[in-house]
Order: structure tokens, then C-alpha cells, then sequence
């Protein structure tokens, strides 16, 4: 008896510690629910040890909610477990007719979409920059002796549905870049820079410079006016996909030269034919048809191919994806998902093998609603369980470092994620790898962390419908993710 007590006296100030940490959690939630920022909200929460389970903080957590690019890790990690850590998307581009003696090639050209999201971007370490990409084909046309083409540049971008935008994203979002269209050929991240000279003071007019690189036919009418100095980029364009006359609104800020907003190319397919055929001319090389995009399915079995790009792995594209949050990427994975499995290469198929896979693993698809690859949607739904579920499953992944790595990392000032602030001086730092999600009145917080005795927690905070700045919600979800880290 007297050995048992010595016991309960030694663990009684781990009790209360323990106790009084999650006795924290409690009254944050608490207040935060109570304030005006999240009164009216729809706020859910969960967090449980990760070998456990056992349950840290349960707040709303079969709530449906939109995660916004929280989404993203379910499209990744599906990614990787589907496609393979070293899936790599092909770009290929072949010819019909016969080169002559004087290099002649009386025939036409097709440039072959394989879904690469990172063809022509730089972005993802291995992969080539657009000057890099036309001066690779125009070395492979003249490996192949073509010193003149006598028809047609075709771009084929069918291994992919012609509905290149998710039916539920918005107008105000699909003409800016990260509302890009995602067709099977796809090239400088499908973005455009559009260039202004603001005018000096606030509410002056702005002068549209042009684009990098030059879009053909594209036409803008220019309604953005002067900020005021150092308000940042606040123009919108409104473009959909296929449209070549655009308009732009909001405001650039003043004291600057020239100020620089991102936009989505119309059409990619076509965008990139036309620069591969005008490349080939000013180098020397006359193509004497047009570049255009191809209606109906090719036959390449008796083509010739001419040039195959590849792209880096999934793993490293899956990293930039999450670390950058990039839609585009997502949402071409998302129909990569759907081709693998033999699907049509929509986003609806795509969806499809997500939710099956999810299934598959276990995970409780209660309140699971998708309408995208990347959760720029408003109408995706998920709640905390299914994420922390999901994310626990992830650890028995053989792809799971790759997955885990492309999370951002927080209070880390050498990480490429948006946490670099994220709990400095606290055991936050450098701890917690987590995805984040930010829309119009959404914001979430999903991944890992560790508590002071090592053992690693897996989390999900959702807020939707919230009243106030996003940065509010940012540092509630921060002091809960510090408290978590001080457990014992």
C-alpha cells in the first residue's frame, strides 16, 4: 500500500499538468467561441495522439466544412499512393508525313499533352523554364534534320476532358492565376504577368504595360486604379477560360514604377503551340500553317515521335504542391487520378478514385463532399475526424516522409511554406508540419506535432463563415497549437 501511494504522490504533478494544459485548450475554445469572430461561425476542431488515439480535443469535429487548400493533402496523398512517388507525366511530340532531302517535312506536327503540370514552370527542381522547353524542342527538330514544316502545329490536349475549370469556382476567381483552367497540355504554370505603370497619387488611373510572355489576341480593359502606397496587389481579372477579351479591376499601389499582377492564360493548348511555331520561325525553321488546337483524336500509331519531354517525380512535384499551395497542380493530379485508374480524365473521375481511396484506407467519409482537386471551391466539404483520420492513415504509407516533408514547417525561416513566424520562442517552433487552407471567410489547419515527451499528435481546425480578418483565427489556431506542443 505505502509503495502505491509513493506512486500517486510521484504522478500527481504530471496530473495536474497535464490537466491543466488541456484545462487551457478548454477555456480558449471557450472564449474564442464566445468573441465576435467566431460567435456566428461554424468553427470545428480535433486533435488525438497519433498511436492512440486517444481523443485531446474534440469541438465540432463531425461539423461539414470547407477546408479550402487544407483539401490538398487528400489529393496529394491520394497521389502518391495511386500514381507512385516516381510517376513521372510525359509530353511528346510527334510528326506525320516524310522529311525530303532538304529537310523538308511535308506533313504536320503534333505537340502531345501528358498532363505535366510543371512543363515549362521551373518551379519544381528538374523541370525546365519556358526559353529551356522551346530551345529543347527546337534542338530535337534539328537533331531530326526538319529545316521546314509544310503544314500545321496541332496542340493535343485530349487525354484530358475539354472542361479544363471545376463546375463550382467562381468568376472573380478563374481569370487570375490561381484560378487557372487545367487542361492535359498545360505550360508556364498556365500564368501570365500583366504589367502596370500606377499613377502618382490615390484614385489616378493606371496604364496597362502588356504581358510576360505576349498572349496573342489577348485584350484587357483596364478599370484598376491607384492605391495608395504600399497596399499591395489588389486587382482582379475577370477572364474565363477560351475568352481573349478580359477586364481588370481593383487597385495597385502607388509609388512604385511598375507593378505586376498574375493572370490565367485562356488557353493553354493554344498558347503553347503558337510560341513552339513562332520559336521555329525566328530560329529558322518556317512552318507554313498555323498553330492550332486539335478537335478531334489522333492516331499516332504510325507517327513519328519527334521529341518526349518528362517531368521530375511525383514526390517532387507533390512538395512544391503543398508547400505552395498551388492549385493547378491538384487539380491536373486529380484528373491524372482518374486516367490511371481508366477513367475519362475528367475532374468528377478523379474525384471519384479520392473518395474510393479513402474508403479504402478506412477513413470515415461522413460529411465528404468534393468538387475539386485543390479546395478552391466554397462547395468541398470535409469535417476534423476525416482529416486527423486521413493523416493517421498517411503514417502507414510507405510514401508517407515523402508526404510528411511537403507539409510546411512552422517558425522555420528556411522553409518555402507560409509558417515561417509560426510559434518562435515556443516549443512550436520548428515542430508542427501542417497544410493550411484560405478562402473567403475559410481558413484551416491540418498536420503533426510533437508534445513534450515526443509523442506525435495529429490535428484539424476548421473555421468557416467567420467574422473578421483570417489572421484573427490564424493566432487562436496558433495558441491551441502551442498548448498542444507543451503536453507532457
Amino acid at each position: 500500500m505505502l509503495r502505491i501511494f509513493l506512486i500517486l504522490i510521484l504522478l500527481l504533478p504530471f496530473s495536474k499538468i497535464k490537466a491543466g494544459s488541456l484545462a487551457r485548450i478548454d477555456s480558449i475554445i471557450v472564449h474564442a467561441s464566445q468573441d465576435t469572430l467566431l460567435r456566428h461561425a461554424q468553427w470545428g476542431l480535433y486533435a488525438v495522439y497519433l498511436k492512440s488515439g486517444k481523443v485531446l480535443i474534440n469541438h465540432n469535429a463531425l461539423f461539414a466544412l470547407a477546408p479550402a487548400s487544407g483539401q490538398k493533402i487528400l489529393t496529394t496523398g491520394t497521389a502518391l499512393m495511386q500514381l507512385g512517388e516516381n510517376f513521372r507525366f510525359k509530353t511528346r511530340i510527334f510528326y506525320k508525313g516524310k522529311i525530303d532531302a532538304n529537310g523538308v517535312l511535308h506533313g504536320d506536327v503534333y505537340l502531345v499533352g501528358g498532363g505535366d503540370p510543371t512543363l515549362g514552370s521551373a518551379v519544381v527542381a528538374g523541370s525546365l523554364d519556358l526559353p529551356q522547353v522551346l530551345a529543347h524542342w527546337l534542338a530535337d527538330f534539328q537533331k531530326a534534320g526538319i529545316r521546314k514544316v509544310t503544314g500545321h502545329i496541332f496542340g493535343d490536349d485530349l487525354l484530358f476532358t475539354d472542361r479544363t475549370i471545376p463546375d463550382n469556382w467562381v468568376w472573380v476567381d478563374m481569370g487570375n492565376y490561381y484560378g487557372a483552367s487545367s487542361p492535359a497540355l498545360t505550360i508556364h504554370n498556365n500564368f501570365y504577368y500583366l504589367l502596370f505603370a500606377p499613377g502618382k497619387h490615390k484614385g489616378d488611373p493606371t496604364r496597362l504595360l502588356g504581358t510576360q510572355p505576349f498572349i496573342p489576341g489577348l485584350t484587357f480593359r483596364n478599370l484598376v486604379r491607384t492605391g495608395a502606397p504600399r497596399s499591395g496587389d489588389n486587382g482582379y481579372i475577370y477572364c474565363a477560360p477560351g475568352q481573349f477579351k478580359a477586364y481588370v479591376t481593383g487597385t495597385i499601389p502607388a509609388g512604385v514604377d511598375t507593378f505586376t499582377i498574375k493572370g490565367a492564360i485562356p488557353d493553354p493548348t493554344l498558347f503553347a503551340v503558337q510560341h513552339l511555331r513562332t520559336y521555329l520561325i525566328n530560329h529558322g525553321i518556317p512552318v507554313l500553317q498555323s498553330a492550332q488546337r486539335l478537335i478531334g483524336p489522333q492516331n499516332y500509331t504510325n507517327a513519328r515521335l519527334l521529341s518526349q519531354l518528362e517531368s521530375p517525380p511525383l514526390k517532387d512535384i507533390v512538395f512544391q504542391t503543398n508547400k505552395r499551395s498551388i492549385n493547378l497542380y491538384c487539380e491536373l493530379l486529380a484528373k491524372q487520378l482518374s486516367v490511371k485508374t481508366g477513367g475519362p480524365g475528367t475532374t468528377a473521375d478523379g474525384l471519384k478514385v479520392i473518395r474510393k481511396n479513402l474508403q479504402a484506407m478506412g477513413v470515415p467519409t461522413d460529411g465528404l463532399h468534393l468538387s475539386d482537386g485543390s479546395g478552391l471551391s466554397r462547395t468541398n466539404t470535409v469535417t476534423p475526424r476525416l482529416m486527423v483520420a486521413f493523416l493517421r492513415k498517411m503514417t502507414t504509407q510507405s510514401c508517407f516522409n515523402t508526404f510528411y516533408n511537403s507539409l510546411a514547417v512552422t517558425g522555420d525561416p528556411n522553409d518555402i511554406g507560409y509558417f515561417k513566424n509560426w510559434g518562435q520562442g515556443t516549443p512550436l517552433a520548428f515542430n508542427a508540419h501542417l497544410k493550411s487552407g484560405l478562402i473567403e471567410r475559410v481558413r484551416s489547419h491540418s498536420g503533426y506535432l510533437k508534445d513534450r515527451s515526443g509523442r506525435y499528435i495529429v490535428f484539424s481546425f476548421i473555421a468557416n463563415n467567420f467574422k473578421g480578418n483570417y489572421h484573427l483565427v490564424d493566432k487562436i489556431h496558433e495558441k491551441l497549437l502551442i498548448e498542444l506542443c507543451q503536453l507532457p
